[in-house]
C-alpha cells in the first residue's frame, strides 16, 4: 500500500489532528441551512414534484404508475409528522444532498489525502444537479444519496480485509442498492457498472468466492421484492412509463442512433464541466506531471491503483452504458437521468494528483487547494443567487409565475369553503389538473384523496363509482386549459355540475399576478337530495347550464 493511501486511511480515523473534518461539517451544515432558508423564503408554494410525492405517499402504495414508492413515502411521512410544515420538506430535500456529500467525502478519504478529499466534494458546488435543482423532492433527487452510498460501500467491501467489516460493507451495499431501486430504476445502470468491477479488476475476483456478494444480492432483492411483486401485478406499468419517456419506438429514424447519444452528452456538459474547471488548479498540475514522466505506466501501477481503477469503472461506466443504449436503440436518454452520474467525478479527477505533500495532515492547505476551495465557495454563491433570481426576480420580468408561486393554500381553502356550502360532510376527493388538485389535497387540513388527471390507471385508489358515492370536486387552471372542462369530466359522473370560476392572487414575488381556476362539483347523495332539481315545469324556465355559486 502506497504512502498516499496509508496516510489517507490513518487520517480518516484521526480526526482530532485533521482540520478538514471540522471544515467539512461546518461547510455541510452551512450548505443545508442556507439552501433550506432560500427555498423556504422564496418558494411559498411546494413545487410540482413535491406535491405529487405527498399525495402519492398518503396512499401508501407499493408503487405508483410512474415510479417506485420510497421518495413518496418519505415526502408524505415528513409532511404529516411535521404538521404540514413547508420548511421541513425543504430541509428533507437538502438532507438528501447532505448524505450524498458525506458519502462522496468518505469515499474520497479512502484514497486521497484529507485536503484533496475536501476538494473532491467541494467541487460539486459547481454542479446544478447538487445545488440549483435541489429545491424539491422527487425520485431523481432521492436516488442521488443511494447512488453515492452504493459506490462507497462497494469499495469498502472489496478493499477491506477484516471479515466482519467486509461482511458489513457487503450488506450495506445491498441496502443502498435495494433502497436506490425503490427510488428510480436507473440505479440499475450503476449496478451494471459495478458488475464490471471483477471483470476489469482481476485483484477483486477473489471476493466472488466469499459470501459477501451473495449477501449483497440477497439484501437488495429482499428490499426490492415487494415492489417487484407489485410491478408484476400491475402489468409493469412503471416500465411502460420509462419506455414512453425515453421516446423509443419502432418508427425511430436511424439518425436517432447518432443524435440521441450526442444530445445526451451535450446536455451533461453543464454538469461535468464546472466540476472539472473547479478542480483544475489541482488536476491540471497532475496532468502535466503525468505527461512529463517517461515511466507513466509504472508510476500509476502503485498500491493505490485499486482505488483509481474502481473509480474509473463506477464513474465512467454508467455514462458509457447510457451512450451504448442510446446508440443501439435510438432511445432518448433524458438529461435528468444524468443527475447522479458525476457525484464522484471530482474524486476520480483528483485521484490523478501525485503531490504527496497535499496528503498529509497539514494544519493549512496548500495554495492550489486554497484556489479550489475559493472557487467552490464562489460557485456555491452563484448557484444561490441563480435560484433566488429565478424565484424572486423572474416573475416580474416574465410577467408570469412558476408553480412555486401558485396560491395552493388559498385555493384549497376556497374549494373547501364552497364544498361546505353544499354538504355537511368533509370533502374527501379532489380531482382534475394534477398540480391544482394536488395542491388542494396536500394543503387540506384533513386527508383528501387526489384523483390526478382523472385517470383510473394513475390513481388506483379511486374509481368513478366511489366518486359518485362520496362526492368530489374537480379543479383546473383556466389560463392553461381553457374555460371549458377538459375531456369527459362531467359526463362520467352523476349530477356533476360546473361551478362558478374563481381567481386568486399568486404568492410571494408574483403576488401581483392572478390565476383563474375552473371548478366542477359532484355532490354526494345526501347533498344531491338537499339540493334536488326543481319540478319539471320549473326546469323549462331554468338556465341550460346552472352555476353553483
Amino acid at each position: 500500500m502506497n504512502m498516499l493511501h496509508t496516510q489517507s486511511n490513518s487520517g480518516s480515523g484521526d480526526s482530532a489532528n485533521d482540520p478538514t473534518v471540522r471544515i467539512f461539517w461546518l461547510a455541510l451544515s452551512a450548505h443545508v441551512l442556507i439552501w433550506t432558508l432560500i427555498c423556504t423564503l422564496t418558494q411559498p408554494n411546494l413545487p410540482l414534484d413535491m406535491v405529487e410525492m405527498i399525495y402519492w405517499g398518503q396512499q401508501w402504495q407499493l408503487g405508483y404508475h410512474k415510479h417506485p414508492p420510497l421518495p413518496a413515502w418519505i415526502a408524505a411521512t415528513v409532511w404529516e409528522l411535521g404538521n404540514h410544515t413547508p420548511w421541513l420538506m425543504y430541509l428533507t430535500s437538502q438532507m438528501t444532498i447532505a448524505v450524498t456529500f458525506w458519502a462522496v467525502w468518505q469515499l474520497a478519504r479512502e484514497g486521497l489525502g484529507p485536503w484533496l478529499a475536501l476538494c473532491a466534494v467541494g467541487v460539486l458546488q459547481g454542479c446544478y444537479y447538487f445545488t440549483f435543482t435541489i429545491n424539491d423532492i422527487n425520485n431523481t433527487i432521492v436516488t442521488r444519496p443511494m447512488w453515492a452510498l452504493s459506490m462507497l460501500f462497494l469499495y469498502r467491501a472489496i478493499a477491506s480485509k477484516g471479515s466482519r467489516r467486509q461482511t458489513l460493507n457487503w450488506c450495506l451495499t445491498g441496502v443502498a442498492i435495494g433502497l436506490g431501486m425503490l427510488c428510480k430504476y436507473y440505479l440499475g445502470v450503476l449496478v451494471l457498472a459495478m458488475m464490471m468491477v471483477p471483470v476489469l479488476m482481476p485483484t477483486t475476483r477473489k471476493s466472488l468466492r466469499t459470501s459477501g456478494p451473495w449477501l449483497m444480492v440477497g439484501v437488495s432483492l429482499l428490499i426490492f421484492s415487494p415492489h417487484l411483486w407489485w410491478m408484476v401485478n400491475n402489468d409493469f406499468i412503471t416500465i411502460q412509463y420509462v419506455l414512453n419517456r425515453s421516446g423509443n419506438s419502432t418508427e425511430s429514424s436511424w439518425v436517432n442512433h447518432l443524435v440521441s447519444p450526442a444530445k445526451f452528452l451535450l446536455t451533461q456538459v453543464g454538469a461535468w464541466l464546472p466540476i472539472t474547471l473547479l478542480a483544475w488548479p489541482l488536476v491540471g498540475k497532475a496532468m502535466k506531471a503525468l505527461r512529463a514522466q517517461a515511466d507513466v505506466d509504472s508510476k500509476l501501477a502503485d498500491g493505490n491503483s485499486l482505488f483509481r481503477s474502481y473509480l474509473s469503472i463506477v464513474v465512467l461506466g454508467p455514462v458509457l452504458i447510457y451512450l451504448c443504449v442510446a446508440t443501439l436503440t435510438g432511445a432518448n436518454i433524458r438529461s435528468m437521468w444524468g443527475g447522479p452520474l458525476f457525484c464522484c467525478l471530482g474524486v476520480l479527477l483528483l485521484s490523478l494528483n501525485r503531490d504527496f505533500s497535499l496528503a498529509d495532515f497539514a494544519p493549512t492547505a496548500g495554495e492550489d487547494v486554497r484556489k479550489v476551495l475559493r472557487g467552490c465557495v464562489i460557485a456555491s454563491v452563484v448557484m444561490m443567487i441563480a435560484l433566488i433570481g429565478r424565484n424572486v426576480v423572474s416573475p416580474t420580468f416574465r410577467g408570469d409565475f412558476s408553480r412555486v408561486h401558485f396560491p395552493g393554500e388559498t385555493v384549497s381553502s376556497e374549494v373547501h369553503r364552497r364544498w361546505a356550502e353544499l354538504s355537511d360532510k368533509p370533502l374527501s376527493i379532489v380531482g382534475g389538473d394534477m398540480f391544482v388538485a394536488g395542491c388542494v389535497g396536500v394543503y387540506s387540513e384533513s386527508k383528501v384523496d387526489v384523483f390526478a388527471g382523472m385517470s383510473l390507471a394513475a390513481n388506483p385508489w379511486l374509481d368513478d363509482e366511489s366518486i359518485n358515492q362520496r362526492g368530489a370536486v374537480f379543479v383546473w387552471n383556466i389560463d392553461e386549459t381553457g374555460e371549458v372542462p377538459p375531456n369527459d369530466w362531467i359526463s362520467r359522473f352523476d349530477n356533476a355540475r360546473i361551478a362558478e370560476p374563481f381567481h386568486c392572487n399568486a404568492s410571494g414575488a408574483a403576488s401581483s399576478l392572478k390565476v383563474r381556476l375552473g371548478m366542477i362539483v359532484v355532490p354526494p347523495p345526501v347533498a344531491q337530495q338537499a339540493t334536488a332539481p326543481p319540478p319539471a315545469e320549473q326546469q323549462a324556465t331554468a338556465p341550460a347550464s346552472k352555476l353553483i355559486r
